[in-house]
């Protein structure tokens, strides 16, 4: 659930977890990307939503990897689920069993995981009935595919007895009930609940039937309550204490590393941190909080890190990728990681050399120094 959400009717968007808003500079466009209507849009720190396009389908927020955003209705699934299907088929269809949700493809990984989660040999079925190539919300033969083929990657590395497949029983699409549509709501306005001001300077607002989302000021680290969420999830389906470090990115860092603490500074979601005291300076690294963004690789100056897209055998678990010794320099008394020049922090020691060229150029060519008319 959205825990600093700004909601409007029955779409949340919760910008302490949007990656677009925080951090532009990590290409995340997933919403957008699969949006059928094209009606989320990301722009420089901003995300708007086109509510008269929305279909309510979900399927942004299920490909949302931080869940940022909430479609009503798609939270999670009955403990008594053991079928999936569309809204638009026929109550008199269905099975004992079935959750029927808006849009198939609005299936959030998050609640299927929780839901197999709970019962580690049940099989949940999704129900594939032939109209979604057909439908608005669809627009494609199977819009959750995605979904299920990272279920279904999770659970084989696991080696979970639990499964998730995918059944055709089609029926006649003159049995189909209504798409998906733009919930009346949405249609007047967001009804007795105002947006809620969230944290981060981020300030959603309603104009011309468009759901606006805007984040102002320095750029903050993801909220990262979903990351942790999933891996504890995958831990409860592993039958142990912590999940396989396969399911997870992994980080090397090489004798290169240049120590200024670009990557850990830049990293979105906290998995990459730099803390240390007075004689020692720390590289943490803890994969269940990394997205595999990649940006840390990007903006590091000595090109030492190297991002995997999943680990070794084992746990997942935090770690110190890289220690150094510090030393403290002569001149400020700030402890600072070597090369060292002199006994100096390379601010010390720039400052050093700065006073030996104004020096230089005071005593003139010729060496000597220079007379007070000269000055």
């Amino acid at each position: 659930m959205l825990t600093s959400a700004a909601v409007g009717g029955p779409i949340g968007v919760d910008p302490t977890r949007c990656v677009s808003l925080q951090r532009p500079a990590v290409p995340c466009r997933a919403c957008a990307r699969v949006c059928p209507t094209e009606a989320v849009r990301l722009g420089e720190r901003s995300l708007s939503v086109a509510l008269e396009r929305c279909l309510g389908c979900g399927r942004c927020a299920a490909a949302c990897p931080t869940e940022a955003l909430e479609i009503a209705g798609f939270a999670e699934l009955p403990e008594t689920t053991l079928r999936v299907e569309c809204a638009r088929v026929p109550a008199g269809a269905r099975q004992p069993g079935t959750a029927v949700i808006r849009c198939l493809g609005g299936m959030r990984p998050a609640a299927l995981r929780a839901h197999l989660a709970r019962d580690g040999s049940r099989t949940v079925v999704v129900v594939d009935r032939g109209w979604c190539a057909q439908c608005p919300a669809g627009g494609c033969a199977q819009p959750w595919e995605e979904t299920v083929r990272g279920i279904r990657a999770e659970l084989e590395r696991l080696g979970a007895a639990c499964r998730v497949e995918v059944v055709q029983e089609p029926l006649p699409i003159e049995m189909a009930g209504p798409p998906p549509a733009p919930p009346h709501e949405d249609r007047r306005g967001f009804g007795r609940r105002a947006f809620l001001l969230a944290p981060g300077g981020a300030q959603p607002r309603r104009a011309n039937a468009q759901l606006e989302v805007s984040s102002a000021g320095p750029p903050r680290r993801i909220d990262p309550a979903a990351l942790r969420a999933r891996a504890r999830a995958l831990a409860v389906l592993a039958g142990s204490a912590r999940a396989p470090a396969g399911l997870f990115p992994d980080l090397i860092v090489a004798d290169s590393c240049c120590d200024r603490r670009l990557c850990a500074a830049s990293c979105p979601t906290g998995a990459l941190t730099q803390d240390g005291d007075e004689e020692e300076s720390r590289l943490r690294f803890d994969p269940e909080l990394c997205t595999g963004c990649g940006l840390c690789v990007r903006l590091c100056p000595s090109g030492a890190l190297t991002l995997r897209p999943s680990g070794g055998a084992g746990s997942v678990a935090a770690r110190v990728l890289r220690r150094r010794r510090l030393v403290r320099c002569a001149a400020c008394g700030q402890s600072f990681w070597p090369p060292a020049r002199g006994g100096l922090c390379p601010s010390c020691a720039n400052d050093q050399d700065l006073m030996r060229s104004v020096h230089r150029l005071l005593r003139g060519a010729d060496g000597t120094a220079p007379t007070s008319q000269e000055i």
